[in-house]
């Protein structure tokens, strides 16, 4: 351990010292482009960047170029003024790491009244496979009391058992929280690993991952802001919110932003409770109660000249009592507990992390050091007596008779992670250039306790570090403003329990046939690591381990294609399709431990995914009504199961392709929001979804669970800002029709899950 914080601040030294070359955060992008008048450029023109709570201005140079650094991802408006001209405004989506290019045609004055229009099409400002959750799109949504059901109106990610997101085809997304990266073990995810009252805005790569991204599972990745510097626009403001619902659902949160001197302060804290937490294998859940607590703390400075540093620590407590099935005769779940079992959930997470970056004097070069840690705790308690008298199907017989007992289960997991992000970035006239690297080490201490039916109780224990090593280059190429070429290389190495290295090609080619249309096409690798929460012995357990364990999981290596099309139907409707292919070895993919919803990992041998993603989304002029609509049909199949503690042996299965559990051939979600009333504070959401289920059995495609249709609705007012004082409330409605359907059935490895019953919360806000 010496050793490596010794090595970090090598690290960190190395790049303080190199001269004169500051920082782009991984959730920035870059503006930049020319003003002209009747073809010539203009000098000293006022440039505006307006947009998510942020306020740039610049001036053009001699040459009539601007550029506007630092600018984190989002919708802006952007409005260039000169004497004697008219003023044009635009429309700019910024993504992260991207470079717009703005070229801004003034004309003489005609007119008092402003232009407003949508930047043409361009290939490096809009990537096809990036979507965006805003601050308002997020507030008005019904289900944005949870992150993952918000992940899941976006094209290309299933939800699936436990709300679990499921991304092109395999389990794990990757989590970058204000530039830092966050990872995500399957032990850890019940609770989610931020409360979205949290967060300020969402970024969600579902394809065309550049190279900085990589090292563990990335189905997509999670680019998340928090609080964005330059929120707070007066000396402080807060907001107290109280909730309550059906199922004994009570919140409450508490907001206070500060501004001290040159830096932003916040600190939320968050605790819900529900009778109802995770999906019970009964359409009555027995035993679900739930509680979690959160708290988070952010600061955001800026020291000048460009310079900037924030910090961010979070804390949070979550415990779940585990559903049981009572009823012998249920036909949706053979398997049953006594009455009184009382297994529970408990699930502890810190992290931190500050973020230095700093932006050269041109505002094209950015430095960026980001030292984080998180440490992940999960303790599930049995109810050892009480597990063991509940009954399940003999795996081992064709009809599943004689009923065996059931295995109790107790385990204790703690994974300690300290981690350190160094990036460089450049952009000149026609590229952009990133070169970084990523250091992680993990140790990690786990405990688990099996206990059978009149026999001895058999106990596990075992202690490991492991560490993650990944670097990278890449270039944003565009020779025109009609193509970019974004290409890259990644070196990832692994070492743990099993290690391994990979160096990863990526290229994308983004061409703009017109203002109208871009086409795209893309082709990577990708290498994930196990994390070492997930990696446990690959052998029947209770059948007789041999005396040194063997550590079946092997690190995952995918390829994978994606081609697609982007069209602006005009101003106000925008849209895409996205045709993507995936096909991987050594699979990381998850199952339940025992009857738990504790998740276990094992390794397919093989693995292919596919499937068309389609995006359409659109506003009226007055911004005052919003829709989109997000479809995936994919099929996800693999093969060759081992690994994973007692649930299979090493080489069990086959490897011939089958439908993996999580496959569901159809996918939508939609909404409609409409704003109202003075000053359009009022809003209300229907959110519509649909899916065509899952399979019945395991990895065999034999039958499909029915397909399921849902609505939710919300209906709120927006809390005042600033110096208006007034309530804000929200009543959001999940599953308005109370159809409650078969997710996933117990087929040997799994629990049943039934999804939730109809949900009411109603929820008051109070400014200060």
């Amino acid at each position: 351990m010496f050793r490596f914080l010794a090595a970090l601040s090598a690290a960190v030294m190395l790049f303080i010292v190199i001269p004169a070359v500051p920082a782009f955060a991984s959730s920035d992008g870059l503006v930049r482009g020319t003003v002209t008048l009747h073809g010539k450029p203009v000098s000293g023109a006022i440039v505006r960047l307006l947009g998510e709570g942020q306020a740039f201005t610049v001036q053009t140079d001699t040459h009539g170029a601007f550029a506007v650094s630092r600018v984190p991802f989002g919708h802006y408006r952007l409005n260039a003024t000169s004497d004697g001209a008219a003023s044009r405004i635009l429309v700019v989506n910024v993504t992260s790491g991207s470079v717009a290019h703005v070229n801004i045609a003034l004309s003489k004055l005609k007119t008092i009244a402003n232009t407003v229009v949508y930047a043409a099409a361009q290939p490096s400002g809009n990537p096809v496979a990036v979507n965006r959750i805003g601050r308002k799109q997020l507030a008005t949504l019904p289900v944005n009391n949870s992150l993952n059901r918000v992940l899941e109106t976006i094209p290309g990610i299933v939800r699936f058992s436990y709300n679990e997101p499921v991304a092109h085809g395999f389990h794990g997304v990757t989590y970058e929280i204000d530039g830092a990266p966050m990872p995500l073990a399957t032990s850890s995810n019940f609770a989610e690993i931020i409360d979205p009252r949290n967060i300020d805005s969402i970024e969600v790569y579902t394809g065309a991952m550049p190279a900085e991204y990589g090292g563990s599972r990335a189905g997509a990745v999670i680019n998340i802001i928090t609080d964005r510097y330059g929120d707070v626009h007066r000396p402080y403001s807060g907001d107290v919110t109280a909730g309550i619902g059906n199922y004994g659902q009570q919140e409450s949160s508490f907001n206070q932003r500060l501004k001290i001197g040159k830096t932003d302060v916040f600190f939320n804290m968050n605790a819900q409770r529900s009778l109802h937490g995770i999906q019970a294998p009964t359409f009555n859940p027995i035993h679900d109660a739930t509680s979690q607590s959160d708290q988070f703390f952010r600061t955001a400075s800026n020291l000048g000249h460009g310079r900037s540093l924030s910090f961010d620590y979070s804390n949070s407590f979550s415990t779940f009592q585990i559903p049981i099935n009572i009823d012998p005769n249920n036909p949706n779940d053979p398997v049953f507990s006594t009455p009184g079992t009382d297994d529970v959930q408990l699930e502890y997470d810190r992290f931190g992390n500050f973020n230095y970056s700093a932006v050269s004097k041109k505002g094209n070069a950015v430095f960026q050091v980001i030292p984080w840690f998180r440490t992940a705790r999960i303790n599930y308690m049995g109810d050892l007596g009480q597990d063991v008298l509940g009954m399940q199907p003999n795996p081992n017989t064709p009809n599943g008779l004689p009923l065996i007992h059931q295995i109790g289960l107790v385990n204790n997991q703690n994974a300690n992670y300290i981690g350190l992000r160094v990036s460089q970035f450049l952009a000149t006239h026609h590229n952009a250039f990133k070169a970084g690297f990523e250091l992680t080490r993990e140790n990690y201490i786990g405990f688990q306790q099996f206990a059978q039916y009149q026999l001895p109780t058999v106990s596990t224990g075992v202690t490991q570090a492991g560490a993650q090593v990944g670097a990278y280059v890449q270039d944003s190429w565009s020779p025109t403003h009609k193509l970019t070429v974004d290409y890259g290389l990644r070196y990832d190495h692994s070492t743990g329990f099993t290690g391994g290295n990979a160096v990863s090609p990526r290229i994308g080619v983004n061409l703009a046939v017109d203002s109208k249309n871009i086409m795209h096409a893309y082709y990577g690798r990708f290498y994930a690591a196990p994390d070492l929460q997930d990696v446990r012995q690959a052998c029947v357990l209770l059948q007789g381990c041999p005396t040194v364990p063997v550590y079946d999981l092997k690190p995952e290596t995918d390829s994978y294609y994606e081609v697609g099309l982007a069209h602006m139907f005009s101003p106000l409707i925008r849209g895409y399709a996205n045709y993507w292919v995936r096909n991987a070895y050594n699979v990381l993919d998850t199952t339940q431990l025992l009857d738990t919803p504790l998740f276990a990992v094992y390794n397919n041998a093989i693995g292919k995914a596919e499937g068309i993603d389609v995006r359409l989304a659109g506003h009226n002029v007055s911004n005052t009504a919003s829709w989109f609509l997000s479809s995936t049909i994919s099929q996800s199949l693999a093969g060759g199961i081992s690994g994973s503690t007692f649930l299979f042996s090493p080489g069990s299965f086959t490897n011939q392709l089958q439908y993996e559990d999580h496959d569901q051939t159809v996918a939508l979600t939609s909404a409609y929001t409409r704003h109202f009333g003075v000053g359009n504070h009022f809003y209300s959401t229907l959110q519509a979804n649909y899916g065509t289920g899952f399979p019945v059995q395991f990895q065999n495609g034999n039958g499909r669970l029915p397909t399921h249709l849902t609505f939710d609705f919300s209906l709120g007012r927006a809390a005042g800002r600033g110096k208006d004082r007034s309530l804000g409330f929200s009543l959001d409605v999940q599953n308005i029709l109370n159809h409650q359907y078969v997710i996933k059935l117990a087929n040997g490895f799994n629990t049943t899950q039934i999804a939730s019953a109809r949900s009411i919360l109603f929820r008051v806000t109070a400014p200060f």
